[in-house]
């Protein structure tokens, strides 16, 4: 318990540092944006190491994980393919196909090969001590079947190809992107390969952001209240418990969308919207400025965090021997989040800019 609080303690200190330094470079971002990152990011990483540490061997109780599992993956995700859409337009518009598409090969496909490499190797190494355990032929497989987290960021760059070729159809790009979203929703691939079935079954949400993205962004303008945040919190919460509670098994969704479509939407869409205005109240307020920060840096976090996380378990189970599962959730979260920053800001440090983007010379727009 001792190392635990001591843990806790770094972890805390960690995040306020990071806080204080961001909070000077942050002034021309859409801080509410941010904000609905770091909530997202959190949900994952949360999401992630609960059920690795469950099918671990973590005396987590079977009622807990299956329902926090169930409604952490009824909208985290769609919650972040939304709000990468919100900029899709906006950045195209000022690049161009040609550069759009390079600049999300080196901020996207490149992180993505890097890191999968870096954590399937990982994996292959330590396979007995791992809940999937990797192979030498998953190593191969990587350009082709992402490796377990790691299907959100191929399916991302999918869904900014798919937009690309659709603009050349001028103004019914949108609606025969809607269309194809609605379709792939209802009719979704079940094929891991290239991360089909997570494109298919969240491409709607992306699409739904580069529509709604005028609403959304300049939410900015309108007062969220504290009542109606908490009015909508209630919603979201009620809907989820009476949803899981009395008419569909507690599952994981999207696996689940496949039987109950109209649950999954529901459900993320109530999530999403909660998230968008929880994100706007707090931005105004300037509270809990580490969500800020961690929005900042989700992407890196969401790259690094299986690798941070499942370690820091490692260390706890083998070397500290702590075996409490709380203590396990909140020393692993808390370093899942706080070591890809870390990470980022040494890469900055030693002007080493291919850790998490392949930088170039020849866009200078910034997104």
């Amino acid at each position: 318990m001792r190392h635990g609080n001591l843990f806790l303690k770094l972890l805390f200190s960690g995040m306020l540092y990071f806080g204080k330094e961001m909070d000077k470079n942050m002034s021309n971002r859409a801080d509410w944006v941010d904000y609905g990152k770091g909530i997202g990011i959190i949900l994952v990483v949360y999401g992630h190491l609960l059920s690795s540490g469950f099918h671990a061997g973590l005396k987590i109780p079977e009622h807990f994980f299956i329902l926090s599992d169930s409604i952490v993956y009824s909208f985290h995700m769609p919650l972040f393919f939304f709000l990468s859409g919100l900029f899709v337009e906006g950045s195209f518009q000022k690049r161009g196909p040609k550069s759009y598409l390079l600049d999300k090969f080196s901020r996207i496909a490149y992180p993505y090969l890097i890191w999968s490499v870096l954590q399937v190797s990982v994996e292959v190494i330590f396979s007995s001590q791992t809940q999937k355990g990797a192979t030498l032929a998953d190593l191969l497989a990587v350009p082709y079947i992402p490796w377990g987290q790691f299907w959100f960021v191929y399916a991302l760059f999918l869904m900014h190809i798919v937009y690309t070729i659709s603009t050349y159809f001028g103004k019914y790009s949108l609606p025969l992107l809607f269309i194809m979203a609605c379709i792939l929703y209802l009719n979704p691939s079940h094929s891991a390969l290239m991360g089909l079935f997570g494109f298919s079954m969240h491409f709607i949400f992306f699409v739904s952001g580069i529509i709604f993205r005028k609403y959304f962004v300049n939410i900015e303008k309108v007062n969220t209240s504290l009542w109606a945040v908490v009015a909508l919190f209630i919603i979201f919460a009620g809907s989820e418990y009476f949803i899981f509670g009395n008419l569909v098994e507690p599952v994981r969704m999207p696996s689940g969308a496949q039987t109950h479509p109209f649950y999954f939407l529901y459900l993320a869409t109530l999530g999403i919207i909660f998230c968008v205005c929880l994100s706007q109240y707090l931005s105004k307020k300037n509270g809990f400025q580490f969500l800020q920060v961690l929005g900042v840096y989700s992407f890196q976090i969401y790259l690094v965090h299986m690798l941070a996380g499942v370690g820091t378990r490692m260390i706890l189970l083998h070397v500290l021997g702590i075996q409490n599962w709380v203590i396990h959730i909140i020393i692993g979260v808390g370093v899942a989040l706080t070591a890809p920053i870390i990470l980022q800001k040494i890469s900055d440090r030693f002007r080493f800019p291919y850790l998490f983007e392949f930088k170039r010379n020849y866009d200078p727009i910034p997104n």
